[in-house]
């Protein structure tokens, strides 16, 4: 299998990665012995990264990947996952992210995941579900690094939903905020693959 430098991160990612979401419903539904055989066949190809979220079977694709990751123990495994926040929360972005991170963890039987998303769409001015640039920079991406401080995350980055316009709003405003840059994140033979900007903790993946 072949392996990348994501970006400056630090990290190899293989090109192909294992995405355990509800689409084809093995890591949602599946069988939990067709799950871990899965898996194992993954990693015995070479791939180390492994992307979930709470929204994929309302928590239960990262409880199997965590129960399975735990038995396996592979040694360079990668685990992303991703936050998406209701409108009711809001006023209390900060809290509501390290909440559902803390439920992501103990789910994943982990102490921290590499890469930690926003799953919500991003507009310029948000409504409804979509978050603004404003919501974004001020409070979605604080909360991050106060995370990422706290040793619970490595990275964290954008799923790229919503308005084109407003994600270059957001990373263009990070780029300048940040001497390090960001990382951007396109699709290359079916796996994110970070595209070097100028490196902070701050990447898409679209």
């Amino acid at each position: 299998m072949e392996m990348r430098a994501f970006g400056r991160t630090g990290m190899q990612l293989s090109v192909l990665g294992f995405g355990c979401g509800a689409v084809g419903g093995l890591m949602v539904r599946g069988d939990p012995r067709d799950q871990e055989s899965a898996i194992t066949r993954a990693i015995a190809a070479g791939v180390n990264y492994f992307d979930t979220a709470v929204q994929y079977g309302n928590g239960e694709s990262e409880k199997n990947l965590g129960r399975i990751l735990q038995k396996l123990k592979p040694p360079n495994a990668v685990v992303g996952t991703k936050v998406r926040l209701p409108s009711a929360s809001f006023d209390h972005i900060a809290d509501a992210m390290a909440t559902s991170l803390e439920g992501s963890l103990a789910r994943l039987r982990r102490d921290r995941v590499d890469i930690f998303h926003l799953h919500n769409a991003i507009t310029e001015t948000g409504g409804g579900e979509a978050l603004s640039v404003r919501q974004v920079l001020g409070d979605v991406v604080p909360a991050f690094e106060r995370l990422r401080q706290q040793g619970k995350i490595r990275f964290f980055g954008l799923t790229a939903i919503g308005d084109t316009t407003a994600l270059h709003q957001v990373i263009d405003a990070h780029l300048r905020q940040r001497t390090g840059g960001l990382q951007y994140a396109q699709p290359v033979s079916g796996h994110e693959a970070a595209t070097e900007l100028s490196g902070t903790g701050l990447w898409t993946a679209v």
